[in-house]
């Protein structure tokens, strides 16, 4: 099926959410995770370049992180240039036989008129390139009850297994359970659309 999946991140829920689908289904048919970071242009200024590289490092740190939770190997790479050429040409050079990305969803003539940068991956790329709008790809969490058993299995999988969780609270795009144990308090921050969970000790 697929073996190698590029999945391009940019610090939003959408893509986030995309990155989230491409480590599940990398895990599903044992394929490797290819995450790119595309700088744009780097004739901005010295503050504003520095915010762009820590968006990218914090993008691709997400994305590795999501990876070892589900043991899926992953390589991840800044790059500079226009997106969607970089995107396609990265495709080709790094032999990727799906893409996978997220979109805002617009439509109708907006959409026509404006594009998006995975419509324009779509005409330059020979593999297939699968995008998502944000909440699609993976279940979102609606109830409380889901987000304690994300919470929970978090929690587990970083070594907190007998720590004791409240119940959650929703915070706009997130639910936030607080969690204690023996070695401090916590708060694990889960993503509505995507489900992503990260933990936050406190203090």
């Amino acid at each position: 099926m697929y073996t190698h999946i590029l999945v391009p991140v940019d610090g939003s829920p959408e893509a986030e959410n995309a990155a989230g689908h491409a480590v599940h289904l990398a895990n599903a048919v044992g394929a490797e995770v290819h995450a790119l970071y595309v700088a744009g242009d780097q004739s901005a200024d010295e503050s504003t370049a520095k915010a762009v590289a820590d968006c990218g490092r914090r993008a691709l740190e997400e994305v590795r992180e999501h990876a070892a939770e589900h043991d899926v190997s992953v390589d991840t790479t800044v790059a500079e240039g226009e997106p969607a050429q970089t995107i396609a040409d990265f495709a080709e050079t790094t032999g990727a036989d799906l893409v996978v990305m997220g979109t805002h969803g617009r439509d109708g003539v907006d959409r026509l008129l404006n594009g998006s940068v995975a419509e324009r991956v779509g005409r330059q790329v020979s593999v297939p390139v699968m995008t998502l709008r944000l909440g699609e790809g993976r279940q979102s969490v609606t109830s409380p009850l889901e987000a304690q058993r994300i919470a929970r299995e978090k929690l587990e999988v970083t070594g907190h297994e007998d720590a004791v969780i409240e119940s959650p609270s929703h915070q706009r795009t997130a639910w936030v359970v607080h969690a204690s144990d023996d070695r401090g308090e916590y708060n694990i921050h889960i993503n509505s659309a995507s489900g992503r969970a990260k933990i936050v000790q406190l203090g």
